[in-house]
Protein backbone atom coordinates (compact mmCIF):
# COMPACT_ATOMS: atom_id res chain seq x y z
CA UNK A 1 0.00 0.00 0.00
CA UNK A 2 1.10 2.87 -0.76
CA UNK A 3 1.40 6.17 1.37
CA UNK A 4 -0.12 8.12 -1.05
CA UNK A 5 -3.55 6.74 -0.36
CA UNK A 6 -3.03 7.05 3.25
CA UNK A 7 -6.23 7.46 4.07
CA UNK A 8 -6.87 10.76 5.95
CA UNK A 9 -9.16 9.87 8.99
CA UNK A 10 -6.28 7.31 10.22
CA UNK A 11 -3.70 9.72 9.38
CA UNK A 12 -5.33 12.65 10.96
CA UNK A 13 -5.81 9.85 14.47
CA UNK A 14 -2.13 9.42 14.39
CA UNK A 15 -0.83 12.68 14.13
CA UNK A 16 -3.27 13.38 17.28
CA UNK A 17 -2.26 10.90 19.46
CA UNK A 18 1.65 11.72 18.59
CA UNK A 19 1.20 15.86 19.46
CA UNK A 20 -0.56 14.41 22.28
CA UNK A 21 2.95 13.07 24.29
CA UNK A 22 5.60 14.79 25.14
CA UNK A 23 8.56 16.25 22.33
CA UNK A 24 11.61 15.66 21.46
CA UNK A 25 13.43 15.27 18.74
CA UNK A 26 12.72 11.96 17.19
CA UNK A 27 10.97 11.61 13.90
CA UNK A 28 8.42 9.39 12.48
CA UNK A 29 9.02 7.80 8.83
CA UNK A 30 5.95 6.60 7.31
CA UNK A 31 6.85 4.62 4.45
CA UNK A 32 6.53 1.22 2.85
CA UNK A 33 6.06 -2.22 4.44
CA UNK A 34 9.62 -3.55 4.89
CA UNK A 35 11.10 0.32 4.45
CA UNK A 36 12.58 -0.52 8.48
CA UNK A 37 15.79 -2.74 6.23
CA UNK A 38 16.05 0.06 4.01
CA UNK A 39 17.24 2.94 6.73
CA UNK A 40 17.94 0.99 9.85
CA UNK A 41 16.78 1.11 13.33
CA UNK A 42 18.72 4.82 13.93
CA UNK A 43 18.35 6.16 17.24
CA UNK A 44 15.01 8.15 17.54
CA UNK A 45 13.60 7.27 14.21
CA UNK A 46 10.81 4.70 13.52
CA UNK A 47 9.91 3.37 10.47
CA UNK A 48 6.18 1.98 9.89
CA UNK A 49 3.79 0.13 7.85
CA UNK A 50 1.32 3.27 6.22
CA UNK A 51 -1.85 1.22 7.38
CA UNK A 52 -4.14 3.14 9.64
CA UNK A 53 -4.06 0.32 12.24
CA UNK A 54 -0.15 0.66 12.23
CA UNK A 55 0.19 4.02 12.07
CA UNK A 56 -2.43 4.56 14.76
CA UNK A 57 -0.61 1.97 17.08
CA UNK A 58 3.00 3.61 16.77
CA UNK A 59 2.39 7.07 16.56
CA UNK A 60 0.28 6.73 19.87
CA UNK A 61 2.98 5.74 21.50
CA UNK A 62 5.46 8.56 19.93
CA UNK A 63 6.90 11.75 21.01
CA UNK A 64 8.01 12.79 17.33
CA UNK A 65 8.34 16.50 16.05
CA UNK A 66 8.27 15.71 13.07
CA UNK A 67 6.71 12.93 10.18
CA UNK A 68 8.57 11.90 7.38
CA UNK A 69 5.99 10.89 4.26
CA UNK A 70 7.70 8.40 1.77
CA UNK A 71 4.94 8.44 -0.58
CA UNK A 72 6.35 6.26 -3.69
CA UNK A 73 10.01 4.72 -4.17
CA UNK A 74 12.61 4.29 -1.41
CA UNK A 75 14.83 6.44 0.95
CA UNK A 76 18.01 6.96 -0.53
CA UNK A 77 20.54 6.42 1.73
CA UNK A 78 21.26 8.57 4.82
CA UNK A 79 17.97 10.28 3.70
CA UNK A 80 16.75 10.50 7.08
CA UNK A 81 20.05 11.72 8.81
CA UNK A 82 19.99 14.54 5.94
CA UNK A 83 16.24 15.89 7.00
CA UNK A 84 17.28 15.46 10.43
CA UNK A 85 19.81 17.30 10.55
CA UNK A 86 18.06 20.50 8.29
CA UNK A 87 15.23 20.19 10.42
CA UNK A 88 17.63 20.68 13.47
CA UNK A 89 19.60 23.80 11.66
CA UNK A 90 17.14 25.26 10.13
CA UNK A 91 14.42 25.65 13.23
CA UNK A 92 12.55 28.16 11.36
CA UNK A 93 11.57 25.88 7.87
CA UNK A 94 8.25 24.05 8.77
CA UNK A 95 8.20 21.31 5.68
CA UNK A 96 10.84 19.89 3.76
CA UNK A 97 11.69 18.65 0.15
CA UNK A 98 14.55 17.18 -1.85
CA UNK A 99 15.85 15.73 -5.05
CA UNK A 100 15.61 12.47 -6.20
CA UNK A 101 16.99 10.17 -8.39
CA UNK A 102 15.03 7.85 -11.20
CA UNK A 103 15.30 3.61 -10.94
CA UNK A 104 18.03 4.44 -14.09
CA UNK A 105 19.69 7.29 -11.82
CA UNK A 106 19.03 9.87 -13.57
CA UNK A 107 18.77 13.16 -11.44
CA UNK A 108 15.76 15.11 -10.74
CA UNK A 109 16.60 18.51 -9.32
CA UNK A 110 13.77 20.34 -7.71
CA UNK A 111 12.99 24.13 -7.73
CA UNK A 112 13.01 26.40 -5.00
CA UNK A 113 9.75 26.14 -3.15
CA UNK A 114 7.09 27.24 -5.61
CA UNK A 115 3.60 28.03 -4.86
CA UNK A 116 2.27 28.65 -8.11
CA UNK A 117 3.14 25.84 -9.91
CA UNK A 118 2.73 23.59 -6.43
CA UNK A 119 -1.20 24.21 -7.66
CA UNK A 120 -0.40 22.95 -11.09
CA UNK A 121 1.90 19.90 -10.07
CA UNK A 122 2.90 18.25 -7.03
CA UNK A 123 6.39 18.48 -7.70
CA UNK A 124 7.34 17.72 -4.19
CA UNK A 125 8.65 14.45 -4.86
CA UNK A 126 8.69 10.94 -2.83
CA UNK A 127 9.72 12.27 0.51
CA UNK A 128 8.00 14.88 2.31
CA UNK A 129 8.96 15.75 6.10
CA UNK A 130 6.63 18.09 8.10
CA UNK A 131 6.57 19.28 11.66
CA UNK A 132 3.93 17.97 13.42
CA UNK A 133 3.61 21.26 15.75
CA UNK A 134 2.56 22.52 12.21
CA UNK A 135 0.34 19.98 11.00
CA UNK A 136 -1.76 20.91 14.71
CA UNK A 137 -1.63 24.57 13.90
CA UNK A 138 -3.18 24.16 10.53
CA UNK A 139 -6.48 21.90 11.95
CA UNK A 140 -4.49 18.95 11.12
CA UNK A 141 -5.06 16.90 7.63
CA UNK A 142 -8.33 17.40 5.59
CA UNK A 143 -10.87 14.75 5.86
CA UNK A 144 -11.30 15.03 2.13
CA UNK A 145 -7.80 14.73 0.89
CA UNK A 146 -7.32 11.35 0.63
CA UNK A 147 -4.84 10.06 -1.86
CA UNK A 148 -3.54 14.07 -1.78
CA UNK A 149 -2.99 14.89 1.74
CA UNK A 150 0.48 16.05 1.26
CA UNK A 151 -0.36 18.45 -1.09
CA UNK A 152 -3.09 19.37 0.47
CA UNK A 153 -0.87 20.23 3.71
CA UNK A 154 1.20 22.06 1.94
CA UNK A 155 -0.83 24.39 -0.17
CA UNK A 156 -2.50 25.31 3.54
CA UNK A 157 0.54 25.48 5.19
CA UNK A 158 1.93 28.11 2.91
CA UNK A 159 -0.73 29.87 3.30
CA UNK A 160 -0.79 29.69 6.75
CA UNK A 161 2.91 31.05 6.99
CA UNK A 162 4.87 28.03 7.09
CA UNK A 163 8.12 27.88 5.70
CA UNK A 164 8.69 25.26 2.84
CA UNK A 165 12.17 24.67 2.02
CA UNK A 166 14.01 22.65 -0.77
CA UNK A 167 16.86 20.17 0.48
CA UNK A 168 18.93 19.93 -2.33
CA UNK A 169 20.24 16.52 -1.64
CA UNK A 170 18.94 13.44 -3.41
CA UNK A 171 16.69 11.81 -0.43
CA UNK A 172 14.72 9.22 -2.52
CA UNK A 173 15.09 6.55 -5.45
CA UNK A 174 11.85 7.06 -7.43
CA UNK A 175 10.15 3.35 -8.07
CA UNK A 176 6.29 3.61 -9.16
CA UNK A 177 4.23 0.84 -8.33
CA UNK A 178 1.25 0.13 -10.67
CA UNK A 179 -1.51 1.72 -8.74
CA UNK A 180 0.49 3.95 -6.85
CA UNK A 181 -1.43 6.78 -7.91
CA UNK A 182 -4.71 5.16 -8.46
CA UNK A 183 -7.24 8.14 -8.80
CA UNK A 184 -4.98 10.22 -7.14
CA UNK A 185 -5.07 12.47 -10.58
CA UNK A 186 -8.60 13.44 -9.54
CA UNK A 187 -7.89 13.69 -6.08
CA UNK A 188 -4.98 16.61 -6.60
CA UNK A 189 -7.22 17.98 -8.85
CA UNK A 190 -10.74 18.46 -6.13
CA UNK A 191 -8.13 19.22 -3.49
CA UNK A 192 -6.31 22.44 -5.46
CA UNK A 193 -10.54 22.82 -6.43
CA UNK A 194 -11.40 23.47 -2.86
CA UNK A 195 -7.85 25.45 -1.89
CA UNK A 196 -9.13 28.11 -4.32
CA UNK A 197 -12.40 27.85 -3.89
CA UNK A 198 -11.54 28.76 0.09
CA UNK A 199 -9.07 31.92 -1.31
CA UNK A 200 -11.56 32.76 -3.15
CA UNK A 201 -9.85 32.64 -6.21
CA UNK A 202 -11.97 32.30 -9.54
CA UNK A 203 -10.27 29.38 -12.04
CA UNK A 204 -10.76 26.47 -14.24
CA UNK A 205 -8.51 23.58 -13.80
CA UNK A 206 -7.92 21.92 -16.51
CA UNK A 207 -5.77 18.58 -16.56
CA UNK A 208 -2.72 18.69 -19.32
CA UNK A 209 -1.16 15.32 -18.22
CA UNK A 210 -1.41 12.76 -15.21
CA UNK A 211 -0.49 15.52 -12.16
CA UNK A 212 -0.18 17.97 -14.25
CA UNK A 213 -2.55 21.14 -14.71
CA UNK A 214 -3.51 24.26 -16.10
CA UNK A 215 -4.84 26.69 -13.85
CA UNK A 216 -7.07 29.20 -15.74
CA UNK A 217 -7.57 32.43 -13.49
CA UNK A 218 -10.29 34.40 -13.84
CA UNK A 219 -9.43 37.94 -14.62
CA UNK A 220 -10.90 40.43 -11.74
CA UNK A 221 -12.55 43.14 -13.54
CA UNK A 222 -11.89 44.47 -16.52
CA UNK A 223 -8.64 46.44 -16.34
CA UNK A 224 -6.86 48.38 -18.99
CA UNK A 225 -3.59 46.95 -20.65
CA UNK A 226 -1.17 49.24 -21.80
CA UNK A 227 1.09 47.80 -24.13
CA UNK A 228 4.38 49.54 -24.19
CA UNK A 229 6.06 49.22 -27.21
CA UNK A 230 9.62 50.81 -28.40
CA UNK A 231 10.65 51.33 -32.23
CA UNK A 232 12.14 52.91 -34.77
CA UNK A 233 10.10 51.22 -37.57
CA UNK A 234 12.69 48.91 -38.88
CA UNK A 235 11.86 46.31 -41.27
CA UNK A 236 13.05 42.56 -41.46
CA UNK A 237 12.65 39.54 -44.01
CA UNK A 238 10.35 36.96 -41.77
CA UNK A 239 9.62 33.62 -43.38
CA UNK A 240 11.05 34.99 -46.74
CA UNK A 241 8.71 38.08 -46.86
CA UNK A 242 9.75 41.34 -45.54
CA UNK A 243 7.45 43.22 -42.85
CA UNK A 244 7.69 46.63 -40.56
CA UNK A 245 8.52 44.74 -37.26
CA UNK A 246 5.73 47.15 -35.25
CA UNK A 247 3.26 47.31 -37.14
CA UNK A 248 2.76 42.99 -37.84
CA UNK A 249 3.28 43.17 -33.84
CA UNK A 250 0.75 45.64 -33.30
CA UNK A 251 -1.73 44.06 -36.11
CA UNK A 252 -1.12 40.48 -34.80
CA UNK A 253 -2.45 41.39 -31.22
CA UNK A 254 -5.60 43.70 -32.41
CA UNK A 255 -6.13 40.57 -34.81
CA UNK A 256 -5.72 37.69 -32.61
CA UNK A 257 -6.20 39.19 -28.67
CA UNK A 258 -9.69 37.71 -26.83
CA UNK A 259 -8.60 40.59 -24.11
CA UNK A 260 -9.92 44.05 -25.69
CA UNK A 261 -9.56 46.33 -23.23
CA UNK A 262 -6.12 47.59 -24.82
CA UNK A 263 -4.13 50.99 -24.89
CA UNK A 264 -1.28 50.62 -27.46
CA UNK A 265 2.08 52.97 -25.93
CA UNK A 266 4.62 53.39 -28.76
CA UNK A 267 7.95 55.04 -28.04
CA UNK A 268 8.86 55.51 -31.54
CA UNK A 269 12.24 57.28 -32.60
CA UNK A 270 12.06 60.58 -34.61
CA UNK A 271 13.51 58.39 -37.76
CA UNK A 272 10.61 56.53 -37.31
CA UNK A 273 8.88 56.17 -41.06
CA UNK A 274 5.99 58.50 -41.47
CA UNK A 275 4.30 55.38 -43.17
CA UNK A 276 4.97 53.33 -39.94
CA UNK A 277 3.09 56.06 -37.76
CA UNK A 278 0.53 56.87 -39.82
CA UNK A 279 -0.51 52.88 -40.28
CA UNK A 280 -0.43 52.31 -36.62
CA UNK A 281 -2.74 55.29 -36.02
CA UNK A 282 -5.33 53.81 -39.22
CA UNK A 283 -4.54 50.69 -37.04
CA UNK A 284 -5.35 51.43 -33.27
CA UNK A 285 -7.44 54.48 -33.54
CA UNK A 286 -7.74 56.19 -29.94
CA UNK A 287 -6.24 53.10 -28.37
CA UNK A 288 -2.96 54.45 -29.45
CA UNK A 289 -0.50 56.64 -27.25
CA UNK A 290 2.35 57.82 -29.72
CA UNK A 291 5.55 58.86 -27.72
CA UNK A 292 8.35 60.88 -29.68
CA UNK A 293 11.43 59.70 -28.57
CA UNK A 294 14.36 62.68 -29.58
CA UNK A 295 17.50 61.05 -27.29
CA UNK A 296 20.11 58.35 -28.47
CA UNK A 297 18.80 54.68 -28.07
CA UNK A 298 18.68 53.69 -24.32
CA UNK A 299 15.55 50.88 -23.78
CA UNK A 300 15.55 51.72 -20.36
CA UNK A 301 15.11 55.12 -20.48
CA UNK A 302 12.22 54.90 -23.44
CA UNK A 303 10.23 52.33 -21.47
CA UNK A 304 10.13 54.40 -18.58
CA UNK A 305 8.68 57.42 -20.30
CA UNK A 306 6.29 54.46 -22.06
CA UNK A 307 4.96 53.93 -19.11
CA UNK A 308 4.58 56.64 -17.09
CA UNK A 309 2.90 58.03 -20.66
CA UNK A 310 0.44 54.54 -20.16
CA UNK A 311 -3.17 54.72 -18.59
CA UNK A 312 -3.72 51.03 -17.58
CA UNK A 313 -3.64 49.37 -14.41
CA UNK A 314 -1.26 46.73 -15.90
CA UNK A 315 1.74 46.91 -18.24
CA UNK A 316 2.65 44.83 -20.85
CA UNK A 317 6.59 45.39 -21.64
CA UNK A 318 6.88 44.32 -25.18
CA UNK A 319 9.46 44.67 -28.15
CA UNK A 320 8.86 45.19 -31.43
CA UNK A 321 9.84 42.31 -32.94
CA UNK A 322 7.56 39.77 -31.61
CA UNK A 323 4.33 37.86 -33.34
CA UNK A 324 1.50 36.42 -31.04
CA UNK A 325 0.50 33.07 -30.93
CA UNK A 326 -1.90 32.70 -28.12
CA UNK A 327 -5.05 34.71 -28.01
CA UNK A 328 -5.80 34.70 -24.30
CA UNK A 329 -2.16 35.86 -23.45
CA UNK A 330 -3.52 39.04 -21.77
CA UNK A 331 -5.81 36.93 -19.51
CA UNK A 332 -3.17 34.55 -18.99
CA UNK A 333 -0.76 37.04 -17.41
CA UNK A 334 -3.32 39.26 -15.99
CA UNK A 335 -4.91 35.95 -13.78
CA UNK A 336 -1.52 35.51 -12.83
CA UNK A 337 -0.79 38.77 -11.68
CA UNK A 338 -3.40 38.59 -9.62
CA UNK A 339 -2.59 36.01 -7.52
CA UNK A 340 -0.91 36.39 -4.06
CA UNK A 341 2.99 37.80 -4.09
CA UNK A 342 3.15 37.81 -8.08
CA UNK A 343 5.04 40.55 -9.44
CA UNK A 344 6.18 40.28 -12.71
CA UNK A 345 4.58 37.69 -15.17
CA UNK A 346 6.49 36.90 -18.55
CA UNK A 347 6.29 34.43 -21.72
CA UNK A 348 7.36 31.27 -23.96
CA UNK A 349 9.49 32.68 -26.38
CA UNK A 350 10.23 31.05 -29.57
CA UNK A 351 13.10 31.71 -32.59
CA UNK A 352 11.56 32.16 -36.04
CA UNK A 353 12.58 28.11 -36.28
CA UNK A 354 10.11 27.28 -33.40
CA UNK A 355 12.87 26.31 -31.26
CA UNK A 356 13.02 27.96 -27.92
CA UNK A 357 14.72 31.12 -27.03
CA UNK A 358 13.17 31.76 -23.70
CA UNK A 359 11.55 29.44 -20.71
CA UNK A 360 12.49 32.18 -18.01
CA UNK A 361 15.54 33.50 -17.04
CA UNK A 362 18.61 31.16 -15.48
CA UNK A 363 20.76 33.09 -12.77
CA UNK A 364 24.75 31.32 -12.27
CA UNK A 365 27.85 32.41 -11.58
CA UNK A 366 26.12 36.53 -11.61
CA UNK A 367 25.83 35.63 -15.12
CA UNK A 368 22.08 35.52 -16.61
CA UNK A 369 20.92 33.41 -19.43
CA UNK A 370 18.15 31.72 -20.55
CA UNK A 371 16.12 28.31 -19.33
CA UNK A 372 15.60 25.71 -22.24
CA UNK A 373 17.69 27.97 -24.74
CA UNK A 374 17.33 25.90 -28.37
CA UNK A 375 15.21 23.50 -27.02
CA UNK A 376 13.30 21.95 -29.82
CA UNK A 377 9.20 23.22 -29.29
CA UNK A 378 7.58 20.62 -27.50
CA UNK A 379 10.25 19.66 -25.48
CA UNK A 380 10.26 19.43 -21.95
CA UNK A 381 12.10 18.09 -18.99
CA UNK A 382 11.48 15.22 -16.37
CA UNK A 383 8.95 17.55 -14.19
CA UNK A 384 7.01 18.77 -16.92
CA UNK A 385 8.32 22.42 -16.16
CA UNK A 386 7.64 23.81 -19.97
CA UNK A 387 3.68 23.02 -18.89
CA UNK A 388 3.40 24.40 -16.21
CA UNK A 389 2.61 27.95 -14.48
CA UNK A 390 5.82 27.97 -12.07
CA UNK A 391 8.37 30.70 -10.62
CA UNK A 392 11.67 31.76 -11.91
CA UNK A 393 14.55 33.86 -11.45
CA UNK A 394 13.59 36.16 -13.68
CA UNK A 395 11.18 37.01 -16.73
CA UNK A 396 12.86 38.77 -20.13
CA UNK A 397 11.18 42.21 -20.82
CA UNK A 398 10.77 40.90 -24.29
CA UNK A 399 7.03 40.64 -23.36
CA UNK A 400 5.87 40.85 -19.72
CA UNK A 401 3.57 42.10 -17.28
CA UNK A 402 3.26 43.72 -14.27
CA UNK A 403 1.11 46.25 -12.18
CA UNK A 404 1.87 49.85 -13.41
CA UNK A 405 2.32 51.05 -9.60
CA UNK A 406 4.61 48.47 -8.35
CA UNK A 407 7.01 49.28 -11.64
CA UNK A 408 6.77 53.03 -11.10
CA UNK A 409 7.52 51.87 -7.46
CA UNK A 410 10.22 49.54 -7.97
CA UNK A 411 11.78 52.84 -9.99
CA UNK A 412 11.09 50.83 -13.41
CA UNK A 413 14.03 50.19 -15.63
CA UNK A 414 17.66 51.20 -14.40
CA UNK A 415 19.06 53.90 -16.93
CA UNK A 416 22.72 52.49 -16.24
CA UNK A 417 21.66 49.45 -18.10
CA UNK A 418 20.70 50.94 -21.76
CA UNK A 419 20.95 47.87 -23.98
CA UNK A 420 21.08 44.77 -22.08
CA UNK A 421 20.88 43.25 -18.61
CA UNK A 422 18.28 45.97 -17.43
CA UNK A 423 15.38 43.40 -17.47
CA UNK A 424 17.42 41.19 -15.13
CA UNK A 425 17.88 43.90 -12.78
CA UNK A 426 13.76 45.04 -12.64
CA UNK A 427 13.60 41.01 -11.79
CA UNK A 428 15.68 41.43 -8.96
CA UNK A 429 14.09 44.47 -8.10
CA UNK A 430 10.52 42.70 -7.93
CA UNK A 431 12.01 39.75 -5.87
CA UNK A 432 14.09 41.66 -3.49
CA UNK A 433 10.71 43.82 -2.74
CA UNK A 434 9.05 40.55 -1.74
CA UNK A 435 7.38 39.44 -4.87
CA UNK A 436 7.90 36.74 -7.64
CA UNK A 437 8.68 36.50 -11.61
CA UNK A 438 6.05 33.82 -13.04
CA UNK A 439 7.04 32.19 -16.44
CA UNK A 440 4.08 30.86 -18.39
CA UNK A 441 3.89 28.10 -20.75
CA UNK A 442 0.55 29.47 -21.86
CA UNK A 443 1.38 32.77 -23.27
CA UNK A 444 3.56 31.72 -26.40
CA UNK A 445 5.28 34.44 -28.96
CA UNK A 446 7.80 34.58 -31.71
CA UNK A 447 10.39 36.89 -31.11
CA UNK A 448 12.65 37.24 -33.78
CA UNK A 449 15.43 38.14 -31.33
CA UNK A 450 18.17 41.14 -32.59
CA UNK A 451 16.28 41.98 -35.80
CA UNK A 452 15.95 45.29 -34.95
CA UNK A 453 19.04 46.09 -32.57
CA UNK A 454 22.78 45.01 -32.43
CA UNK A 455 22.26 42.65 -29.60
CA UNK A 456 26.29 42.87 -28.79
CA UNK A 457 26.63 42.95 -24.78
CA UNK A 458 29.08 45.35 -23.21
CA UNK A 459 31.78 44.56 -20.31
CA UNK A 460 30.16 48.01 -18.76
CA UNK A 461 26.27 45.93 -18.53
CA UNK A 462 27.81 42.94 -17.25
CA UNK A 463 30.16 44.76 -14.93
CA UNK A 464 27.19 47.27 -14.07
CA UNK A 465 24.31 44.43 -13.38
CA UNK A 466 27.54 42.34 -10.98
CA UNK A 467 27.97 45.02 -8.64
CA UNK A 468 24.47 45.42 -7.77
CA UNK A 469 23.45 42.00 -8.07
CA UNK A 470 26.54 39.20 -8.02
CA UNK A 471 25.94 38.15 -4.38
CA UNK A 472 22.52 37.02 -4.94
CA UNK A 473 22.76 35.88 -8.69
CA UNK A 474 25.29 32.49 -8.08
CA UNK A 475 23.45 29.61 -7.96
CA UNK A 476 20.04 28.91 -9.94
CA UNK A 477 17.64 27.08 -7.51
CA UNK A 478 13.82 27.12 -9.80
CA UNK A 479 15.26 25.96 -13.14
CA UNK A 480 17.63 23.30 -12.16
CA UNK A 481 16.48 20.75 -14.85
CA UNK A 482 16.36 23.71 -17.79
Amino acid sequence: MSSVGLDAEQLRAAVDSAVAQVPHEDVVVVGRHGEAETVGRASGVMVVDDDGASLSALLASSSAKAIIVLRWGTLAPGAVTEIEAFLRNNVGVDVIYGDSVTSNGAPLFRPLFSPIRLRSNDYLGPVVAIRIHVLKAIGGIDRHAARSHVLEVALRAHDAGSVISLLPVVIAREDLAFNDFSDTVEAQRAAVGRYLAAKGVDARIEEVAPFVRRIRYDVVGAPLVSIVIPTRGGSAVIAGGDRVLVVEAVRGIIERSTYRHLQFVIVADLDTPVAVIEELEVMCGDALRLIAWTDEFNFSAKMNRGVLAADGEYVVLLNDDVELVSPDWIETMVGLAQQDGVGIVGAMLYFEDSTLQHAGQVYVGAVAGHAAFGWPGGQNDSIMSLSVDHEVSGVTAACALMRRDLFLELGGFTLALPGNYNDVDLNMKVRTAGYSAVFSPWVRLYHFESKSRDPKILDSDLLTLQARWAGLMQVEMYSRML
